[in-house]
């Protein structure tokens, strides 16, 4: 746990919590963060360097957990989970999810359907 300028705590955990909430609401920006945590985001830039997280990872991060949970608990078709996670296009999800994963979605889903350890 880190404090920030004003004192406050910044919590990695916290700040990749928060990250996988706000995925499902739309993109998510270092302003949200910073807003939703109480301090600028130059602070939290700056905590989240220090700590070796990029907000683009950390934010990638999140956006494969919530895929990986919405594969496996829902019965969402791949074009509404990969608009739901925030990507244009089912194909440039499934991409980014095999890069991830190892998997397409496809792949990950049936493995998780028959009781696969993934994700």
């Amino acid at each position: 746990m880190i404090l920030d300028d004003k004192g406050l705590s910044i919590d990695p955990a916290r700040v990749r919590a928060l990250a996988r909430d706000l995925v499902l609401t739309g993109p998510v920006t270092v302003e949200d963060l910073a807003n939703r945590l109480g301090t600028s985001t130059r602070t939290l830039q700056r905590h989240l360097a220090c700590q070796g997280i990029s907000l683009r990872g950390l934010v990638l991060e999140s956006r494969m957990d919530a895929a990986c949970v919405l594969l496996r608990k829902t019965e969402l078709d791949v074009q509404e989970i990969a608009g739901r996670v925030g990507y244009s296009t089912p194909s440039s999800f499934a991409r980014a999810f095999a890069r991830w994963t190892g998997s397409s979605p496809r792949t990950y889903r049936k493995a998780a359907e028959r009781g696969g350890n993934q994700g």
